[in-house]
């Protein structure tokens, strides 16, 4: 039978949508997931400039599409898992089930250097928190190349997949690869920049993640009640491990509203993100030092 790329990423699209199925992981809708899973599958590339639309797909290449849709309606996994890449910073990278896909807002600000919040400040010394699989540090490291770059999870298993994206992209000389909880491990160390994207998903919301979520590690999500657990050490700790022109900037999601009501007299700037959310925030040393402790 002959078909188009074009009428094969609508065919592909209508099953997603038939299959219930929930996308968030580098996708927001069928068709734009579809067209991604067609790519894939014909051994074309997603992140080209043009799609060939009009390209008539192979036998071979028809089989491989409907291989790969039947395991994403039928495994429930994010697409990402199913093709071992996610996009984050304009830069690709490997993933797998040890570790989150990416998606971090932050990533919005990488680029242009968190301008301008950190428009003529040194930044010799990064620090990323929560690396998971590496992305944030990977694309710090490649839009900072004067830094020298600390990344820290509490997983091994996420690490093992950022060591993977680390040597990708050849900067294990810049890049250090640590394993502990929040400041564990880094001594006295201080940051010019210390970005986060921890877990901050409330335990009400965890128990209603759709099923993509659940093939992810629980641990990068669970945020404890509020969502606060590791923001509240976060923000006591931070002010200790920041110079003294240092900036923190920490993606708050879901937990925004639970974080502005406990830290009322804490000054966060919320950066405006592409598709109008707010949930990023940014903090200079001298605001956290004397902002005053949350609520109890």
């Amino acid at each position: 039978m002959t078909i188009r790329l074009e009428q094969q990423v609508e065919q592909v699209a209508n099953a997603l949508n038939s299959a219930g199925l929930c996308f968030g992981h580098g996708t927001d809708n069928a068709f734009d997931e579809a067209a991604w899973l067609v790519l894939e599958a014909c051994e074309l590339d997603p992140s080209g400039d043009e799609v060939p639309w009009d390209q008539v797909l192979t036998a071979r290449q028809q089989a491989s599409v409907q291989a790969l849709l039947e395991r994403r309606i039928q495994t429930g996994e994010p697409l990402a898992y199913l093709v071992n890449r996610a996009w984050f910073a304009g830069h690709d990278f490997f993933v797998d089930p040890r570790a989150i896909v990416p998606r971090s807002h932050i990533g919005e600000w990488i680029p242009d250097r968190f301008s301008p919040w950190r428009v003529e400040r040194p930044a010799a010394s990064i620090l990323d928190l929560c690396t998971g699989s590496g992305c944030i540090a990977v694309a710090l490291a490649l839009a900072f190349p004067e830094a020298q770059i600390d990344a820290s999870d509490i997983s091994a298993s996420a690490l093992e997949v950022a060591q993977a994206n680390v040597a990708r992209y050849e900067v294990q000389e810049r890049v250090r690869l640590l394993q502990g909880d929040l400041f564990e491990g880094l001594g006295q160390a201080r940051y010019d920049l210390i970005v986060c994207n921890p877990p901050y998903v409330s335990d009400e919301i965890m128990n209603t993640l759709p099923g993509e979520y659940r093939h992810e590690p629980a641990l990068a999500f669970a945020g404890g009640s509020s969502g606060l657990d590791f923001i509240n050490r976060l923000l006591d700790q931070a002010g200790d491990h920041l110079t003294k022109s240092g900036l923190l900037v920490v993606e708050a999601g879901s937990a925004r509203d639970a974080l502005e009501a406990a830290w009322p007299r804490t000054p966060f700037t919320w950066l405006m993100s592409e598709n109008g959310e707010a949930v990023v925030f940014a903090i200079e040393a001298t605001e956290l030092v004397s902002s005053n402790h949350p609520k109890t």
